[in-house]
């Protein structure tokens, strides 16, 4: 077993093997039930920055932006030349932090814009840089020491809610199937229909023109459902296509994708707590009657949009975790994953992979189909949380392989053997199947123990603290003393199927970087040159290939310096003025 602490995870984490399975003890066959809840509008950061173990503020390599300084330090622009704003505490005990305002989280128009990841403050404002701690969010916390975390999941898009939903629900915004429209990037363009009321569909609009993946599951015989209420907030994007829009309410296609549980009406909206969702699902779980696939669409009070309580958001995962740990014969053979759509606008540290698709920002040795948008780079997006809640993650582990929305599934295809083929291939590269975060050679008394109840904390009072919390002074930005810090202490992190290498050849002209990978996964090497503004360069590389990269040295008498960032805080700097003085250094972030 590896360790990682706030300050390094170690070099260990990179290039090492997955664990082995022994044979006859357990495998991804042991898995019956996926459940989904996927919430709203969260950065990594801005939830787990402060936890121990992670990819968070004790990051020893952050990236530099061109004038030098580390991207926790953004300006403020303003007539007396900025005010350097950081990441800041927002205290849920002295203000109404549990009750926040939406920033902007549109789709971020031109990578030109992004590049240097020096834009935070005039794209978002300082609230962005705000951020919670275990005090704010202690289930949550606690459920990241219980099972396993994982630090380099991202949104799908750097956008709104709308196209990363799609990409959970069907593997594409529709630009891998030759579907370009507003839709791919914004929540425009969709039926706007708010709840899960299929009268109140819009007949205007007709439905995207491509299959999600709830379509093949049908088509393979795996059974599947959609837990909701009848505010589902649009969370439920299988509503938007054309299979399950204007059903016989009496189908199993309306009770599966439709339909919303009992209890649950138009009327009892505002006095909502998600207890008849959590119902229906306990009585599922009671009756060992899950499907195979479950999709959970939170009602808005608690989806966790800034302007909706995370600690409500709290007690509705904790009551479904509940319900799953209630039936040990059900929980042995379940997977609960906990993600976020995107970030809304608050900040995250780590500035994404992304692919080069034009010559100037890099390139690729996987195919890039689906990935431009209008001649802009699609994704991936900033990181959200992404917990995993099973027999097989327990024991508080982090996992630092890059994912995002399709990966889950990736998991999917793995498990019920049904293929998604809308995932395009450069994300199929790059991101992983989730397999890494599990181990599934335990026994079955292993998987049936549900003893780790008992370490969760009680959330029946969380409501009630909010609603309090909510009624304090307006949280508002407030310069901190100092860069926060991660809790010390450390957390064991999967091993990963990472082996990357960077060989550096200087002359007096040029610098020229070759890219190895000796892994199992594809991945993206960031190259940054210090003190340019053009933006970094981007290289993927698939599993056992190289590719190579230069940049012109000539005519400057000053050292030259290029740092170059990878997964699972890969991290290579460079050196020079002159091949003979050139030296390199070598890291891990963590």
């Amino acid at each position: 077993m590896k360790t990682a602490s706030g300050a390094a995870l170690g070099a260990a984490a990179a290039g090492g093997p997955a664990r082995a399975t022994s044979p006859g003890r357990g495998s991804i066959r042991d898995v019956e039930h996926v459940v989904i809840l996927m919430q709203e509008n969260r950065s990594f950061d801005h939830y787990f920055g402060a936890l121990r173990g992670v990819r968070g503020f004790d990051d020893p390599h952050p990236v530099l932006k061109p004038n030098g300084d580390p991207v926790w330090m953004q300006k403020q622009l303003d007539q007396d030349g900025g005010e350097t704003v950081m990441p800041f505490r927002l205290n849920t005990g002295v203000t109404a932090a549990q009750c926040l305002s939406g920033l902007d989280h549109s789709w971020k128009g031109s990578h030109d814009r992004w590049k240097n990841y020096d834009v935070w403050m005039p794209e978002k404002g300082p609230m962005s840089m705000g951020h919670l701690t275990r005090e704010d969010i202690p289930y949550y916390y606690a459920l990241a020491d219980t099972f396993t975390i994982c630090d380099a999941y991202h949104a799908s898009v750097h956008g709104p809610t709308g196209p990363n939903r799609l990409f959970l629900f069907s593997g594409t915004n529709g630009l891998s199937v030759g579907q370009v429209t507003v839709s791919a990037v914004t929540n425009d363009g969709s039926d706007d229909n708010g709840c899960a009321d299929m009268a109140k569909d819009d007949p205007a609009f007709a439905g995207y023109g491509w299959t999600p993946y709830a379509a093949r599951l049908e088509a393979a015989d795996v059974s599947w459902k959609v837990y909701q209420e009848y505010d589902n907030y649009s969370d439920n994007p299988l509503a938007y296509f054309p299979m399950y829009r204007d059903l016989d309410r009496g189908s199993q296609a309306y009770r599966r994708a439709r339909a919303w549980v009992a209890g649950s009406t138009k009327e009892n909206v505002p006095q909502t707590t998600g207890q008849h969702l959590v119902d229906a699902f306990a009585a599922d779980v009671a009756a060992d009657a899950l499907p195979a696939v479950s999709w959970i669409v939170a009602p808005f009070k608690l989806c966790e949009h800034p302007d909706a309580p995370p600690a409500y958001g709290e007690t509705l995962t904790a009551r479904l975790v509940a319900a799953l740990g209630s039936n040990p014969e059900v929980w042995k053979k379940t997977v609960f994953i906990l993600n976020y759509d995107e970030n809304d606008g608050f900040f995250d540290h780590v500035p994404p992979p992304i692919p080069a698709i034009r010559p100037e920002l890099g390139a690729s040795t996987v195919d890039l189909r689906g990935e431009d948008y209008q001649g802009e780079p699609l994704g991936l997006g900033f990181r959200v949380p992404m917990l995993i809640v099973s027999p097989w993650t327990r024991g508080g582990w982090v996992n630092s392989q890059v994912f995002d929305h399709t990966s889950v599934l990736r998991f999917l295809e793995l498990r019920f053997g049904v293929a998604e083929p809308n995932i395009g291939p450069w994300r199929r590269a790059v991101c992983g199947d989730l397999t890494s975060a599990f181990d599934f050679d335990i026994s079955e008394a292993e998987r049936r123990d549900t003893g780790w109840l008992r370490q969760l904390p009680d959330t029946s009072d969380y409501r009630t603290r909010s609603d309090a919390s909510c009624r304090l002074p307006k949280a508002h930005y407030a310069q901190p003393p100092a860069m926060p810090r991660q809790e010390p202490g450390v957390r064991p992190a999967r091993s990963l199927p990472y082996g990357l290498d960077v060989q550096a050849r200087w002359s007096d002209s040029q610098l020229t970087l070759r890219f190895l990978n000796r892994g199992r996964a594809g991945a993206v090497f960031t190259v940054y040159r210090d003190g340019d503004d053009t933006g970094p360069r981007y290289y993927t590389v698939e599993a056992g290939k190289t590719l190579s990269g230069a940049w012109m040295v000539a005519g400057s008498v000053k050292a030259h310096g290029f740092t170059v960032h990878g997964p699972d805080g890969f991290y290579r700097a460079f050196r020079g003025g002159r091949a003979a003085s050139a030296r390199e250094r070598r890291g891990f972030t963590g």
